[in-house]
């Protein structure tokens, strides 16, 4: 999705969404021919739905039922470690097609955030540190914060200075689940 579409909310992209259940809650998937450009948890499958049409107002959406891959995609990622950088999930599932757009920063988060092993966090800082910018705590919240592509941008590894769960756009109990599944 270009950058001028996406300040637009979309308009001129295609998006084919689906939508199912998870032990996460509600999981929303939206891909534009180019990649996944969308992941989102909710409590309800019309909240979930809602999240994605709030974000892309301006797009043509429709449910397209092989985009569950995503969705069997990002649990695997969480229970078995299938990162999209480390281990690709099965050859028929586009794991390195993704449709994300943002800033050149925001852009070098969201890839440090995939390098980030299942099963363990960074805090803001130290990630901001791995990153050469030491002074980019906020910057690198921020981006975390924007992510749109929910645990394949894993995000929710991303914890307080003191370890606590800081906010997670997908709620915080969300974030707790989604790394005590990452543990076991």
């Amino acid at each position: 999705m270009t950058p001028a579409r996406f300040a637009q909310g979309g308009k001129g992209e295609r998006i084919g969404y689906a939508s199912a259940r998870t032990p996460f809650g509600w999981m929303i998937v939206g891909a534009t021919e180019r990649g996944l450009c969308w992941l989102s948890l909710a409590a309800t499958r019309a909240e979930a739905e809602s999240t994605l049409l709030a974000e892309f107002p301006s797009a043509t959406t429709r449910r397209d039922p092989s985009i569950s891959r995503w969705i069997d995609t990002a649990l695997a990622s969480v229970r078995e470690g299938n990162d999209l950088v480390r281990k690709p999930a099965a050859p028929q599932v586009p794991t390195e097609r993704l449709d994300l757009r943002g800033t050149v920063f925001q852009l070098r988060v969201w890839q440090a955030l995939r390098q980030i092993p299942r099963g363990e966090t960074r805090s803001y800082s130290q990630l901001a540190r791995e990153m050469g910018n030491p002074k980019a705590t906020r910057a690198v919240a921020r981006a975390c914060a924007t992510n749109r592509v929910a645990i394949l941008v894993p995000c929710h590894r991303v914890v307080g200075v003191d370890a606590s769960l800081t906010g997670y756009r997908w709620g915080v109990d969300r974030k707790e689940r989604l790394l005590e599944a990452e543990q076991s």
